[in-house]
């Protein structure tokens, strides 16, 4: 539905016109980035869990991760891939469901951490919006924050707090990355601050739980910051389909492990 509004605001034509140029060698390294922070995100994860006693392989934290990416174009906002891992992490581990269901979701959250960081570096870097100037200033209190709420009630991942936060800033510099590789592929040279600044909004759109892996979401975040960004919004939404097709493809990897494991 949100896909099909996004369409509706662009050049269609126009779009297929810039994808049909993709340079595919730097396509190729923008998959190799996303697979790393994949990859990295896995590792990640595997912090918290043994925070509450999930001790389990990487090979095997890494193959239920593939599958929980399939799980999760099938359902909004990632939320199957979650309940998978839940599922089968309770069933093995005899672990409580709100425990493995918290360790989720910290996850999540020093990623939106990360991302957060990211963005307010950007800003501060885009001459354009002299009112973020100093949107550095923010990170610290951020960080701050999450030690209080880790302190306080979540004692247990303390010891994860920056750890996760360094691997989560690896991450998302990888998706910048290969969000940087799709943009070089589509031959933009110019304005790729603005263009990168806008991914990291949209990658915070894409968290909320309202389309399927995402879609729409990102798209439709580039169309309402494409002005003030002063960014093409025909090459905007072509990058962030590509950044799509890219992690569904890689998603798709798990269905492999969705026979493996159900067998």
């Amino acid at each position: 539905m949100i896909l099909y509004f996004v369409f509706q605001k662009i050049n269609l034509e126009a779009l297929l016109d810039i994808i049909s140029q993709v340079n595919y060698l730097f396509l190729f390294l923008a998959v190799i980035a996303f697979i790393l922070s994949q990859f990295i995100s896995s590792l990640r994860l595997d912090i918290f869990w043994k925070s509450i006693g999930v001790n389990i392989s990487r090979k095997y934290n890494w193959q239920l991760y593939l599958l929980g990416m399939y799980y999760n174009i099938l359902l909004p906002g990632g939320i199957g891939g979650d309940g998978y891992k839940i599922y089968t992490l309770n069933k093995q581990f005899e672990i409580k469901k709100k425990d493995l269901f918290i360790a989720l979701l910290f996850d999540r959250l020093i990623g939106l951490l990360a991302l957060f960081s990211l963005l307010c570096l950007g800003l501060s870097a885009l001459y354009a919006f002299p009112y973020t100037k100093h949107s550095y200033l923010l990170i610290l209190p951020a960080i701050l924050f999450f030690y209080f709420i880790y302190s306080k009630w979540f004692k247990y991942f303390l010891d994860s707090l920056l750890p996760s936060y360094f691997l989560s800033l690896i991450i998302q510099f990888l998706q910048l990355l290969s969000a940087y590789m799709i943009l070089t592929s589509l031959h933009v040279s110019s304005s790729i601050l603005n263009y990168l600044c806008v991914f990291l909004l949209s990658s915070i759109a894409a968290v909320i739980p309202i389309t399927f892996g995402g879609a729409g979401a990102r798209e439709l975040t580039f169309i309402y910051c494409a002005t003030a960004f002063s960014i093409d919004t025909n090459i905007a939404v072509s990058m962030s389909l590509i950044f799509y097709i890219i992690s569904v493809v890689v998603s798709l990897s798990g269905v492999y492990y969705s026979f493996k494991f159900n067998n």
